[in-house]
């Protein structure tokens, strides 16, 4: 007969036996049921796999092309007009009647004003019976010399006392003519210095005028431009009362001469005013165009990213995004005339570079792009 301890042995041994016969027929369902597969592991955590790829950044593109460029000098500056006057009483007298006021449009010649000529008239009055006078005196002593009956020096007194008096009635006309101040230009009456009653001196303002016809604009140019203007130069007008209208005036004169005050030469551009917009005064900012050339190569303003001083853009190569370095020439009216960096037809990025890096890839959503791009 077995003992108990051998019988216990027995049974601890078929335990174990049943055990690893348990472990040995289930293992591989068991690993298949409960093990997660590859498949299920994030594409981060895989051994042996790296970070998944970055999505493509928006962005919009504009072709690089061929155009009109052109380079200006801006300034700004008040206008002025082409011609003017001031217009002043060339006698004295009390002013009586006013016959234009400020914004007549007047003729030269045309009547302003009318001075007081009572006084002047008395004047000439006397001055004319003074002349009759003389001029008798001046016949009988002429007979009187003819004769021999006085001496040359009685004759040739009473010959320029005539002729004094002549001179002086001819003056006392011309005073009562000036008694009526008249305009001195065609133009519009700026400005209106007199009233009824005032009395006024010899030379004393009495009117401004001035020619709105033609209206000029001057500017202060730095002495380094004096080289690249010069008359007959176009340039563009912006006046800020009038921001929906555009002119366009020439360069008339350019001073010979720099002022060694301010460093700077004077230059003017004149504009036709026919329909009266402009009116002296008003400020404008002036583009004289000083270069153009009908065949750069241009990109949009936007486009060039300019750090450190170094200028680039993003050009869209497929469905990345390669930066380039770029040399710069005229900026204007929004392009930028590109001398080195790109070629004619490639893309390049306008919105969205914010965000970019060289190799980055993109996706274009704005513009036509380049194929393949996005």
């Amino acid at each position: 007969m077995l003992s108990i301890r051998t019988i216990r042995a027995a049974g601890m041994t078929s335990l174990v036996g049943l055990a690893c016969l348990a472990t040995t027929g289930c293992g591989s369902d068991a690993e298949s049921a409960e093990a997660p597969s590859t498949a299920d592991v994030p594409a981060k955590t895989r051994p042996g796999r790296g970070r998944s790829e970055e999505p493509a950044i928006p962005v919009a593109v504009a072709q690089v092309r061929r155009g009109l460029i052109e380079a200006f000098y801006q300034g700004s500056t008040n206008l002025t007009a082409a011609g003017e006057a001031v217009v002043v009483a060339r006698t004295q007298g009390v002013v009586e009647a006013l016959f234009a006021e400020e914004g007549d449009v007047v003729a030269a010649g045309q009547p302003l004003a009318q001075l007081d000529t009572e006084r002047l008239a008395l004047e000439l009055a006397r001055s004319e019976a003074q002349l009759e006078r003389l001029k008798t005196a001046y016949e009988r002593a002429e007979r009187m010399f003819e004769a021999k009956m006085i001496s040359p020096n009685d004759f040739d007194d009473a010959k320029y006392a005539f002729t004094a008096e002549e001179t002086n009635l001819q003056l006392r006309q011309y005073e009562l003519r000036e008694a009526t101040i008249r305009a001195t230009i065609d133009g519009v009456v700026t400005r209106r210095h007199i009233k009824v009653g005032h009395t006024l001196n010899q030379n004393t303002p009495a009117f401004e005028m001035k020619r709105l016809e033609v209206i000029e604009a001057e500017l202060n140019v730095p002495e380094r431009e004096i080289v690249r203007i010069r008359q007959g130069q176009s340039a563009r007008v912006r006046i800020d009362a009038l921001p929906d209208e555009k002119f366009t005036g020439e360069v008339v004169r350019v001073a010979p001469e720099v002022d060694p005050t301010s460093g700077t030469f004077r230059v003017t551009a004149s504009l036709a005013n026919t329909e009266g917009q402009l009116k002296p005064g008003m400020f404008a900012r002036i583009d004289v165009r000083i270069d153009a050339r009908p065949d750069a190569l241009l990109v949009p303003l936007a486009a060039v990213v300019t750090r450190r001083d170094r200028s680039s853009v993003f050009v869209v190569q497929g469905a990345t995004a390669e930066r380039r370095i770029v040399a710069t020439g005229y900026f204007s009216d929004g392009n930028v005339e590109i001398l080195d960096g790109v070629d004619e037809g490639e893309w390049v990025v306008t919105t969205g570079q914010e965000g970019l890096r060289d190799g980055v890839r993109v996706l274009v959503v704005e513009g036509q792009g380049p194929t393949g791009a996005g």
